[in-house]
């Protein structure tokens, strides 16, 4: 039969194709070859990074569980940590999955051929591939072909859009061009397949059947389709092969490292890697001054980054206009590491001892100090990041640099300076750190020695006037609901959160070790504190050094208390506006967000919490109130503070109250607020002072005034 697709009358009982139908012994040993040039180049381009990886220590990492590991690999099969920007992740979602079953599919057929090779049979009597099995494939590998193109359009049509924030490169449309190209050719030579072969019910390949019907309504004929069909095969063969060995010269390699990233069990949001005495004797040195300083985790996390911009459209730095991207300081050490890594490598007998690169200096010219010290450690950049890339722990490495080195001044170093001195940022006497109390009836852990929850003041409600009120409010709710509580009066220190996110390690260790050796003197199991910072030191931090606790938000406490009844509140002409900030270290780094809406909902609207108004970026999406990282210790002005897009966000909700659960959001926002002329009658209040105006307190001794 010259021209025409059989019919169903004339099918072969064995449904299957041949796999090189149309292409010469010759050309296929000229295609194995080349296959096998490909791999080597691929296999060459992946060793060139993982030597450069290498360069940095071994990752400290614990190994991860059964369960965590097969949650880190649903998180890669199904892209589960792509959040945001919906219809780019279902690109995305599109061309991983397409190209990824297309390349799954082209490996089964080289299994199939060279089986059949090896147990002698005829190209006509395959293995494997036939029969039911073979349908499904056909099917199987043209749906997801169709869905590779589809995800290659969109993120066409993404970078063609000016306004995206991802960042452009010539070599990247080229990728593009790749992709879409091996998919189009693919069906191409499928339709030309067809018609060659006059394949029996060729509607099992959808999409190459359109095609080869197209083709004979343009009068091609079964010779015709012969001679284009190999030419056809050929391109779509050499194209695909030099995408495998263009693979990790390209950003495609971000798959490769993300993978790997995403399988090591990296530091939780919040947490921050410890530097231990012995490791600053060993290496002379504390922080990262050299690319190999970083560790190996930090350095694959560098080919990780496809430059997205997702943590730079997160960043509240960035977004005020500070000199930080998270994404540009990636993408500038990666580059830094392509410069300076090769001549290290050259340079180090085992391409692994750090003292060589010493002399390699990434600050000043590759990453500034004023970058580096913009940073509030919100999180938000290593929470957006699909791959898990964290520049915030890339930031911190290198602020203990220069805080080594002595690089800090001003009214940041003048708080590390106090902090070390009297136990507290602000320098004040630790004689003064209960006269917050001196109102108000509150145990200490010498007069309750059997207390169940130790409240942890902090040093904000100890010596500012304004925070002092939220630690009075707490302690009337919690004698209200008759908790067994203390506190450590005097000698209470602080946590050293700030120091540490500063970059100040061993001032940190120094204050942590102090507060444990306290805890263990007074039996210390349960903690409570109204500070987020706190909270999470308490949690993620005191652990490294052997401080393990139960520890809670205050907000966590006092739902429970208001959910038992414990605190019976009246909501009675309490209906104003009340809009919600959630902090950072609360909601996005330890994931508690609704315990506190529960709290002002039972508050203001008889604890229906669909009447409390919500911002724009809420939840685990918070926005920075610019606080955090040691940024609450610099000279900034309101109108300068890397907080305003989020004081932006609470002045358009124009409600009357805003409720905060943070002592740096309280001092951040209210700044903020007050800045504004147009907003002076706007209220920035803690959670307990607006859960304390709805309990009846008259009852209670010592709690009159305030």
């Amino acid at each position: 039969m010259e021209r025409g697709l059989l019919s169903a009358a004339q099918v072969d009982p064995v449904l299957t194709r041949e796999v090189f139908g149309n292409v010469s012994k010759t050309s296929q040993l000229i295609f194995y070859l080349l296959a096998a040039a490909a791999v080597l180049c691929f296999a060459i381009g992946v060793y060139r990074r993982v030597r450069l990886w290498q360069l940095g220590a071994k990752p400290a990492g614990k190994s991860a569980s059964c369960k965590a590991l097969g949650r880190k690999l649903g998180d890669i099969l199904f892209q589960r940590r792509m959040i945001n920007r919906s219809k780019i992740n279902l690109a995305h979602r599109l061309l991983f999955v397409g190209f990824g079953i297309l390349f799954i599919g082209t490996v089964l057929i080289a299994i199939e051929h060279v089986l059949a090779d090896l147990l002698g049979r005829e190209p006509t009597d395959p293995l494997f591939h036939k029969g039911l099995y073979f349908a499904l494939y056909e099917v199987t590998l043209d749906l997801f072909g169709l869905a590779m193109i589809v995800g290659c359009c969109v993120f066409m049509a993404r970078r063609w859009k000016a306004d995206s924030s991802i960042d452009r490169y010539p070599a990247d449309w080229v990728v593009l061009w790749a992709f879409l190209l091996i998919g189009i050719t693919g069906y191409v030579t499928e339709g030309l397949r067809i018609i060659q072969a006059q394949t029996p019910l060729p509607g099992w390949s959808f999409v190459g059947y359109g095609i080869a019907s197209l083709f004979q309504a343009l009068d091609m004929s079964q010779s015709a389709a012969t001679e284009v069909h190999i030419a056809a095969w050929w391109f779509h063969a050499v194209l695909a092969l030099a995408f495998i060995a263009a693979f990790p010269y390209t950003r495609l390699m971000h798959s490769i490292a993300g993978v790997l990233n995403l399988m090591h069990d990296a530091e939780n949001l919040g947490e921050m890697q410890l530097v231990t005495l012995e490791e600053l004797e060993e290496t002379g040195r504390i922080g990262v001054s050299a690319i190999d300083h970083f560790d190996r985790s930090r350095l694959i996390q560098l080919d990780a980054c496809v430059s997205c911009g997702r943590c730079e459209d997160a960043c509240p730095a960035f977004e005020a206009g500070k000199p930080l991207s998270p994404r540009t300081v990636v993408q500038d050490l990666r580059t830094h590491l392509n410069v300076v890594g090769p001549g290290i490598l050259a340079t180090t007998k085992d391409a692994k001892d750090p003292s060589d690169g010493d002399s390699v200096d990434i600050h000043g010219d590759t990453i500034s100090a004023e970058t580096l010290w913009s940073c509030t450690t919100c999180g938000a950049c290593a929470d957006i990041c699909p791959l898990g890339v964290t520049p915030l722990g890339m930031i911190t490495d290198m602020r203990r640099h220069l805080v080594g080195e002595g690089q800090l001044r001003g009214a940041p170093a003048t708080s590390l300076q106090k902090t070390q001195r009297s136990g507290n940022p602000w320098g004040l006497p630790a004689n003064d750190r209960f006269a917050w109390a001196a109102d108000i009836e509150v145990p200490t852990v010498k007069d309750n020695p059997e207390f169940e929850y130790l409240y942890w003041v902090g040093c904000a409600a100890a010596y500012d006037r304004r925070i002092q009120n939220v630690a009075r409010s707490v302690v009337k709710l919690l004698r209200y609901a008759d908790v067994s509580f203390a506190v450590l009066g005097a000698e209470e220190k602080c946590t050293g959160e700030s120091a540490r996110r500063m970059g100040d390690e061993f001032l940190f260790q120094e204050l942590a070790a102090a507060n444990i050796d306290t805890f263990k003197k007074y039996r210390v199991r349960k903690i409570v504190a109204h500070c987020p910072h706190c909270v999470n030191s308490f949690l993620q931090d005191y652990p490294q050094l052997g401080g393990n606790y139960e520890v809670i938000h205050h907000s966590q406490l006092l739902d429970l208390l208001v959910e038992t009844g414990r605190l019976p509140v009246s909501t009675a002409d309490k209906q104003g506006k009340v809009v919600y900030h959630d902090p950072c270290y609360l909601a996005r780094a330890n994931e508690v967000t609704e315990a506190p809406r529960r709290v002002i909902a039972a508050a203001h609207f008889e604890k229906d919490e669909s009447r409390l108004t919500e911002l724009p970026r809420n939840r685990r999406h918070t926005s920075c109130c610019g606080g955090g990282g040691g940024r609450m210790w610099f000279d900034d002005s309101p109108g300068n503070r890397s907080g305003n897009g989020r004081i932006d966000e609470i002045l358009n909700s124009c409600a009357e109250t805003v409720a905060v659960s943070c002592p740096f959001c309280m001092v951040m926002v209210s700044d903020g607020v007050a800045a504004s002329t147009s907003q002076e009658s706007v209220q920035v209040r803690d959670v307990a002072e607006i859960l304390v105006d709805s309990i009846d307190l008259d009852s209670l001794p010592g709690s009159s005034s305030s």
